[in-house]
């Protein structure tokens, strides 16, 4: 970072939180609080970019042919059949951010004023923030191929 800044403002956070933000602080050879406006500043970046952040994607082949797209920064924290039937993922998802919800990870995902509904679509599922938008935080798209077209007209034959 190395600029100089103008503001200063007393933070509380919690200690577990701060042991991670040191760490990170001495493995990128910086101060506590570069480390903790880096993060800032990347965080709004982020927010203005409209591919989801930093998170990977799979892609599952399901049955009747479709590709599932699955993507967002809990990805890696839920362990879910991602081929099951698109409205029994959705509840699955509910009920395991009802379980984080009252973790300490739900508290690094919070955000002020936001309702999080886990929204089901004709093809797809998103964490939404009720009214407003993705939140970034689990999107499963289902996708038609070749193989789930000719699938469907084999059986219309």
């Amino acid at each position: 970072m190395g600029k100089h800044l103008g503001v200063a403002y007393n933070l509380r956070l919690p200690q577990e939180l701060k042991d991670k933000i040191a760490e990170s602080a001495k493995e990128l050879n910086r101060s506590m609080n570069a480390d903790i406006v880096a993060r800032l500043e990347e965080s709004f970046l982020r927010n203005e970019s409209s591919a989801p952040p930093r998170s990977e994607v799979k892609i599952f082949h399901l049955k009747n042919g479709k590709k599932r797209v699955v993507y967002g920064k809990l990805l890696n924290n839920l362990s879910l059949d991602y081929t099951q039937e698109l409205d029994q993922l959705r509840d699955d998802i509910h009920l395991s951010l009802e379980v984080l919800s009252s973790s300490s990870f739900w508290n690094s995902l919070k955000f002020f004023n936001k309702e999080v509904v886990v929204y089901q679509g004709d093809n797809h599922i998103d964490v939404v923030d009720n009214g407003e938008g993705s939140l970034g935080w689990l999107r499963v798209e289902d996708h038609i191929t070749d193989e789930f077209m000719e699938n469907l007209h084999k059986k219309n034959d």
